[in-house]
């Protein structure tokens, strides 16, 4: 059986690819450093929880090229990690390495073909990283897409440069099966000049065409000539995978702009405003035990005694274990933003806060202290006018969450438990051992309690749980101040507003420190829900 169409766990959902919140006006310094706009903070919280197929979703809609990315970029987002103030940066590429590697060895199912939209042709001229990139993108946004590749496999450099003990060819193949699974036409062994010129690709009926052989062979237009357009325009000087990806998404704007009509000027630079924390505010939270000194994981070594016939990458890439272990330094910078147009100014958050982040502006509105904040959500969850945005995987996705759990769901009575993902995957071992042992439990791994709010378990029984739990960590253990006492809080209010539909007995609340009482009390629960029977709404 595949595991990325079995689980909605650590392989992945098994239904449509949950849609995230987007930054609004803050960015964490690592998805500001990256050339490429890989959302970092957001693809190691759903590794995190255990999302991986979410993850590998997400990394991909930026980076097409993750197997690559993950073993040869030059990481700038490490360097400007704010983690690297108290100890050492996060190992975002051994990260992306890791998620990318997971996913080829799980085999997750390659993307559904995109519907078109748009009438009009594109052609391309180079399957490299920059070429592909750009295709990705217009084929989502709706357009026909061909592109035309002069050597055998497409690739670019990828492929013509790198020795298989940097970049593995099976893993290139597999990127790039990706990217031709959502519906673009690749023609190889076609030379630019020889078997086709720029006059014909017009004939044919083409409306707009990228010239992306690599910024060195690539002409500069000083502007689009007749729809044609060159990846020299995008960049300059000798570049790494991630910035030719970049130039393939600016190349996209660029033609999808042209095509309606609209200026063809680069888009502007990232305006957002970059979550940078001050080092003293870090050595104050690791003073308070709530930041942990851990150096980064080590990347385990290829020993040179070991005989092979096959050539071996140097490094061998994290294991699961470490994988997770290491997510969990990352301090989830920039995660939560005040909408303004939404905020009443009641100061709910300004009064439940236990970092004192938010704080009156000289305006009279409320902003959030970057560097105060921890992303906690406790204050999204109690503020009454929701004008609290989390921008990272973990309170808006808890539904479309449990909706999938429960239609994966086989056995009665089912039962939602929602577990604190940082604690338990490194406590409890595997969550599917548990599923076997406790059939109809559907465990379902968030960043911490806090994030879970009322509507969360009401709508857990309206969408057909018999029981709902919520799993946390020892108050002592949790990364954050009063997080066992505000999820207790929320589980109360539910279970009021439960008891007057005789549902009250069915929610439960409990924290653990070791794995078998874990894995324990979830089994003493579900027998407690078989014995109360199918929820009274479905009968």
């Amino acid at each position: 059986m595949n595991i990325a169409e079995s689980t909605p766990g650590r392989a992945g959902h098994a239904f449509e690819p949950i849609s995230f919140v987007s930054q609004r006006n803050l960015q964490p310094p690592c998805q500001a450093a990256c050339p490429a706009g890989v959302r970092v903070r957001d693809y190691i919280a759903l590794i995190a929880q255990g999302r991986y197929r979410d993850a590998i979703d997400l990394i991909r809609e930026r980076m097409p090229f993750p197997s690559a990315c993950g073993r040869i970029c030059y990481y700038p987002c490490e360097t400007e990690c704010n983690r690297g103030l108290v100890d050492e940066p996060v190992a975002i590429m051994y990260l992306k390495r890791f998620i990318s590697d997971y996913a080829y060895q799980a085999q997750f199912p390659l993307p559904k073909p995109q519907p078109k939209t748009r009438a009009e042709r594109v052609a391309i001229v180079g399957a490299g990283p920059s070429g592909l990139t750009a295709a990705q993108d217009l084929v989502k946004i709706g357009y026909w897409v061909t592109v035309f590749e002069a050597l055998p496999l497409p690739g670019g450099t990828l492929r013509a440069a790198l020795p298989p003990y940097r970049l593995p060819k099976n893993l290139l193949d597999w990127d790039i099966e990706n990217i031709l699974a959502i519906g673009l036409e690749l023609k190889v062994n076609t030379i630019l000049g020889k078997d086709f010129s720029l006059g014909e690709l017009q004939e044919e009926g083409y409306k707009a065409i990228l010239i992306a052989t690599g910024v060195d062979r690539s002409r500069k237009l000083s502007k689009p000539e007749i729809g044609v357009f060159a990846e020299g325009d995008l960049a300059f000087g000798t570049m790494w995978t991630v910035h030719a990806v970049a130039a393939g998404h600016k190349a996209a704007i660029c033609i999808d702009n042209y095509l309606r009509g609209e200026s063809t000027e680069l888009p502007k630079a990232n305006q957002a405003q970059v979550a940078r924390l001050e080092k003293a505010d870090l050595e104050e939270r690791v003073h308070q035990g709530r930041i942990k000194l851990k150096p980064r994981a080590a990347m385990p070594l290829w020993a040179p005694f070991e005989k092979t016939n096959q050539p071996l990458e140097m490094e061998l890439g994290y294991a699961e274990e470490i994988a997770l272990e290491e997510t969990q330094r990352c301090l989830s910078c920039g995660a939560t933003e005040i909408l303004e147009d939404k905020c009443t100014v009641c100061l709910t958050c300004l009064r439940i806060c236990p970092y004192e982040a938010p704080i009156i502006s000289p305006r009279g509105t409320l902003e959030i202290r970057i560097g105060r904040c921890q992303a906690c959500g406790i204050c999204v969850g109690e503020c009454p006018a929701r004008a609290i945005a989390f921008t990272m995987p973990g309170i808006e996705d808890i539904i479309p969450q449990i909706e999938a759990a429960l239609k994966l769901s086989r056995a009665e009575p089912r039962i939602i438990g929602l577990c604190c993902s940082y604690w338990a995957y490194t406590k409890t071992g595997s969550f599917e051992s548990i599923r076997a042992k406790t059939p109809g439990a559907e465990l379902i791994p968030i960043p911490c309690v806090t994030k879970v709010n009322i509507t969360h378990l009401l709508k857990a029984f309206e969408l057909g749980a018999d029981g709902v739990f919520i799993a946390g960590c020892k108050e002592e253990d949790c990364q954050y101040q009063k997080g066992i006492f505000w999820a207790e809080q929320r589980v109360n209010s539910a279970k009021k507003i439960l008891s007057q539909i005789g549902l009250g007995e069915r929610l439960e609340m409990f924290t653990a420190a070791e794995a078998t009482v874990f894995a324990q009390t979830v089994n003493e629960i579900a027998e407690r829900i078989k014995k109360l029977g199918l929820s009274p709404l479905k009968r």
